[in-house]
């Protein structure tokens, strides 16, 4: 009850203020343009400080109160406008910081419980551990893994965890972006299956982010998708699905074969 009266006071808000504006706003506005109008046919045109005092003092006469009315009632649908599209702006976000808070407390014991079938753990996005240096030939198994989930029943990546559980962190990540940090890898994440897989399949993921041993690890929660999804590489079009607690790429025959029984 409490969270509707917020929602209810801040729309009345809007359409209250609205309704201000469209008095001493958008009312003047509108005897400007008839000003400009009037003095463009007429060159008896009273100046137009006299002029909108004038039709101003107006709006205090009870026989003008119609025009008064109506110009506050436009300026309410307009505030009415701006108050929704604001309430819905900040139930999106409200839902998203809940949607961090709740996944990123799970990412510790999906780390305890292992890989699986719905969850895969990746070292980094692009750094190459083995010869320590930037090596976006990773990025592509990223997007395998988000493809292989999003053909099956979704799951979870973990990004920032060896194979074995250990903790490996962001950081070498995070120093290969200009803006090292959160927000720069999760835009980098969307960029990586925009390029491979599509930007419409991007709705289908939530990033979120946990401190596990006092390193960043970002968890990325793939939903399972509406249509069968190809990783395009180098011109060519390849099909991944999870099967087990690993990505299995299909031949054409088999993709077909599987497409046509998981998504008819």
């Amino acid at each position: 009850m409490p969270f509707l009266l917020s929602r209810v006071s801040l729309l009345i808000a809007y359409v209250l203020a609205g309704a201000l504006v469209g008095v001493v706003l958008i009312h003047p506005a509108v005897l400007l343009v008839v000003w400009a109008e009037v003095s463009r046919l007429s060159p008896d045109a009273p100046a137009l400080g006299d002029f909108l005092s004038d039709r101003l003092l107006l709006l205090v006469v009870p026989r003008h109160l119609n025009m008064t009315l109506a110009f506050a009632a436009i300026g309410a649908v307009v505030g009415l406008g701006f108050g929704i599209a604001t309430r819905s702006y900040l139930e999106a976000t409200r839902g998203l910081r809940f949607f961090r808070e709740i996944h990123g407390e799970e990412i510790p014991d999906l780390i305890a419980g292992g890989e699986t079938a719905e969850v895969e753990f990746k070292s980094t996005m692009r750094w190459d551990l083995r010869e320590d240096r930037v090596n976006k030939a990773l990025e592509t198994v990223i997007a395998k893994t988000v493809a292989g989930f999003l053909n099956a029943r979704g799951g979870r990546l973990l990004i920032g965890v060896a194979d074995d559980g250990t903790v490996l962190g962001l950081e070498k990540d995070y120093a290969t972006l200009r803006n090292p940090g959160r927000d720069a890898f999760e835009q980098t994440i969307v960029g990586i299956i925009t390029k491979f897989l599509g930007g419409d399949l991007c709705p289908a993921l939530q990033t979120t982010f946990a401190q596990v041993a006092g390193k960043d690890v970002c968890m990325i929660l793939v939903q399972p998708a509406p249509r069968a999804v190809y990783l395009t590489d180098a011109g060519k079009l390849h099909f991944y699905v999870r099967s087990g607690n690993s990505t299995r790429q299909l031949d054409l025959r088999e993709a077909m074969d599987y497409a046509r029984t998981r998504w008819t």
